[in-house]
Protein backbone atom coordinates (compact mmCIF):
# COMPACT_ATOMS: atom_id res chain seq x y z
CA UNK A 1 0.00 0.00 0.00
CA UNK A 2 1.27 3.29 -0.73
CA UNK A 3 0.84 6.79 1.67
CA UNK A 4 -2.09 7.78 -0.47
CA UNK A 5 -3.97 5.35 -0.46
CA UNK A 6 -3.78 5.12 3.71
CA UNK A 7 -4.66 8.56 3.16
CA UNK A 8 -7.78 8.57 1.45
CA UNK A 9 -8.70 5.35 3.34
CA UNK A 10 -8.22 7.43 6.35
CA UNK A 11 -10.57 10.56 5.00
CA UNK A 12 -13.18 7.98 4.14
CA UNK A 13 -12.89 6.04 7.85
CA UNK A 14 -13.15 9.49 9.23
CA UNK A 15 -15.89 10.63 6.88
CA UNK A 16 -18.06 7.46 7.71
CA UNK A 17 -17.74 7.81 11.25
CA UNK A 18 -18.60 11.60 11.14
CA UNK A 19 -21.51 10.72 8.94
CA UNK A 20 -22.65 7.97 11.79
CA UNK A 21 -22.53 10.67 14.55
CA UNK A 22 -24.41 13.19 12.91
CA UNK A 23 -27.08 10.37 11.75
CA UNK A 24 -27.65 9.40 14.81
CA UNK A 25 -27.36 12.54 16.58
CA UNK A 26 -30.41 13.87 13.94
CA UNK A 27 -32.67 10.68 14.80
CA UNK A 28 -32.01 11.14 18.70
CA UNK A 29 -33.08 15.23 17.88
CA UNK A 30 -36.06 14.01 15.84
CA UNK A 31 -37.48 11.42 18.45
CA UNK A 32 -37.23 14.23 21.42
CA UNK A 33 -38.83 16.78 18.96
CA UNK A 34 -41.52 14.03 18.16
CA UNK A 35 -41.60 13.34 21.87
CA UNK A 36 -42.08 16.79 23.02
CA UNK A 37 -44.93 17.90 20.62
CA UNK A 38 -46.88 14.53 20.96
CA UNK A 39 -46.93 15.54 24.66
CA UNK A 40 -47.97 18.96 23.65
CA UNK A 41 -50.87 17.29 21.53
CA UNK A 42 -51.95 15.23 24.83
CA UNK A 43 -51.95 17.92 27.07
CA UNK A 44 -54.42 20.21 24.05
CA UNK A 45 -56.16 17.20 23.96
CA UNK A 46 -56.70 16.78 27.68
CA UNK A 47 -58.17 19.97 27.89
CA UNK A 48 -61.04 19.20 25.76
CA UNK A 49 -63.87 17.25 26.21
CA UNK A 50 -62.27 14.95 23.29
CA UNK A 51 -60.15 13.19 25.91
CA UNK A 52 -63.65 12.19 28.02
CA UNK A 53 -65.38 11.40 24.46
CA UNK A 54 -62.77 8.60 23.86
CA UNK A 55 -62.51 7.36 27.23
CA UNK A 56 -66.69 6.80 26.97
CA UNK A 57 -66.17 5.12 24.07
CA UNK A 58 -63.70 3.22 25.15
CA UNK A 59 -60.63 4.88 23.04
CA UNK A 60 -57.16 4.57 24.96
CA UNK A 61 -56.27 8.18 24.53
CA UNK A 62 -52.46 7.28 24.12
CA UNK A 63 -53.46 4.98 21.59
CA UNK A 64 -55.51 7.64 19.87
CA UNK A 65 -52.36 9.84 19.53
CA UNK A 66 -50.02 7.26 18.35
CA UNK A 67 -52.23 5.53 15.79
CA UNK A 68 -54.49 8.90 14.27
CA UNK A 69 -52.64 11.39 11.73
CA UNK A 70 -51.87 14.40 13.83
CA UNK A 71 -53.81 16.42 10.84
CA UNK A 72 -56.83 14.18 11.88
CA UNK A 73 -56.48 14.50 15.80
CA UNK A 74 -55.97 18.38 15.29
CA UNK A 75 -59.00 17.98 12.78
CA UNK A 76 -60.83 16.87 16.09
CA UNK A 77 -59.88 19.20 17.95
CA UNK A 78 -61.17 22.08 15.68
CA UNK A 79 -64.89 20.68 15.11
CA UNK A 80 -64.52 19.52 19.60
CA UNK A 81 -63.88 22.96 20.56
CA UNK A 82 -66.43 24.43 17.92
CA UNK A 83 -68.95 22.47 19.38
CA UNK A 84 -72.32 24.24 20.42
CA UNK A 85 -73.78 20.91 21.90
CA UNK A 86 -71.53 21.08 24.98
CA UNK A 87 -74.64 20.34 27.49
CA UNK A 88 -75.64 17.01 25.96
CA UNK A 89 -71.97 15.93 25.34
CA UNK A 90 -71.37 16.65 29.23
CA UNK A 91 -74.75 14.96 30.18
CA UNK A 92 -73.91 11.67 27.70
CA UNK A 93 -69.68 11.37 28.72
CA UNK A 94 -70.84 11.98 32.63
CA UNK A 95 -73.15 8.29 32.31
CA UNK A 96 -69.60 6.60 31.78
CA UNK A 97 -69.43 4.22 28.42
CA UNK A 98 -71.02 5.54 25.23
CA UNK A 99 -71.72 3.63 22.27
CA UNK A 100 -70.43 4.87 19.40
CA UNK A 101 -73.60 4.78 17.31
CA UNK A 102 -75.06 6.62 19.89
CA UNK A 103 -73.01 10.19 19.44
CA UNK A 104 -75.26 11.99 16.85
CA UNK A 105 -74.75 15.28 18.64
CA UNK A 106 -70.50 14.68 18.53
CA UNK A 107 -69.39 16.93 15.95
CA UNK A 108 -66.89 14.66 15.49
CA UNK A 109 -69.31 11.55 15.31
CA UNK A 110 -67.92 9.64 12.03
CA UNK A 111 -64.29 9.71 12.58
CA UNK A 112 -64.96 8.99 16.33
CA UNK A 113 -67.00 6.02 15.19
CA UNK A 114 -64.52 5.10 12.50
CA UNK A 115 -61.96 5.19 15.15
CA UNK A 116 -64.01 3.00 17.79
CA UNK A 117 -64.69 0.76 14.93
CA UNK A 118 -60.44 0.20 14.62
CA UNK A 119 -60.46 -0.64 18.19
CA UNK A 120 -62.99 -2.78 18.62
CA UNK A 121 -61.42 -5.59 15.55
CA UNK A 122 -59.22 -8.00 16.83
CA UNK A 123 -56.01 -7.71 15.80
Amino acid sequence: MNVISLVIGGLLAVLTLAFTVLLVSAIVFNVNAGKKYRKSLANSVDQLRLSKMLTALGIDVDTYLHTERVVDIQQNMDLCSACENVEECDDQVSKGALDAADISFCNNEQSLQEIARKNSQPG
